[in-house]
């Protein structure tokens, strides 16, 4: 999915030549929207989402700094990705900037390879957060429904021979897919504590797991989403068993993969994304 770019500046010139740069990247853009300060600007990401915000700091009306103070302080924009492009070489007021959450900053004039770097880099860093949020959703999902818990890895976990993969897929505001491969015998003890049942057999085990997956996509997107306006339609969760061994090596083997150790279990999660405003996948 294209980029939706917003460009604050109080130059008009100075935006179309940061633009004409962008351009120049032949990155795949949406539509570029621009403000001449950040009074203009917090109006247009009150009507509008965008994916990235360039702002200069140095502004009539609102500089660049309350501006991404406001947007900060705000539920609804705070996700906003931001750099700050300014002529700007005050350190301290820099580092200040991305203390508050402005996520890089770049030094007027640049590049279009500076650019492309810069870009490749923020969304490298954001997939590697989103993972990690995911991972916390799965946490809280596992303590809530089944009483477990991730532990750190070690050499004791259990490589699964049989295994359960159980999927599930939004689309909406970002679109993609949470997998989740298990051994066999977990799932049995997934199901034995959600349901506090002991006689639990294969149905049993594929229904919970696909339930870890649905209570897990439900508390993950909430907390990735730009705006509290976001929805999003979820698919009905899947599941299929597998005899193989040779499934596990398969499923962690793809670099996307994340592997986790739940008391002992050994678990791998994947997160697989279409859309550039949540370009991440779990590492």
């Amino acid at each position: 999915m294209a980029l939706d770019i917003l460009i604050v500046d109080d130059s008009s010139l100075t935006r179309k030549r940061i633009r004409r740069i962008i351009e120049m990247t032949d990155m795949d853009v949406g539509q570029f929207l621009d403000a001449g300060d950040g009074v203009e600007a917090l109006k247009i990401l009150e009507k509008t989402d965008v994916d990235l915000v360039l702002t200069d700091l140095n502004m009539p009306e609102m500089s660049g700094s309350e501006m991404v103070h406001q947007m900060k302080s705000n539920e609804a924009t705070k996700s906003i990705p931001v750099v700050v492009v300014s002529t700007e070489s005050n350190t301290t007021r820099v580092k200040e900037l991305l203390a508050e959450g402005v996520k890089d900053y770049l030094h007027k004039p640049f590049t279009p390879e500076e650019f492309k770097e810069i870009i490749q880099l923020l969304w490298t860093k954001s997939e590697n957060e989103t993972g990690e949020v995911l991972t916390q959703a799965l946490s809280e999902a596992l303590e809530t429904i089944a009483f477990l818990t991730i532990i750190p890895e070690d050499d004791d976990m259990v490589i699964p021979q049989k295994t359960v993969l159980a999927e599930i897929s939004f689309t909406g505001a970002r679109n993609g897919t949470i997998q989740i491969l298990a051994g066999l015998d977990f799932c049995k003890v997934l199901a034995e504590n959600i349901a506090a049942i002991d006689d639990v057999d294969d149905q049993d085990a594929l229904d919970a797991l696909k339930e870890l997956s649905n209570i897990s996509c439900g508390l993950f997107l909430p907390m990735v989403v730009s705006s509290t306006a976001d929805v999003f339609d979820i698919s009905v969760p899947k599941a299929s068993r597998s005899d193989s061994p040779s499934k596990w090596d398969e499923f962690v083997a793809d670099q996307n993969s994340c592997t986790l150790n739940i008391e002992g279990f050994c678990i791998a999660v994947k997160l697989l994304v279409e859309n550039n405003n949540l370009v991440t996948q779990n590492n």
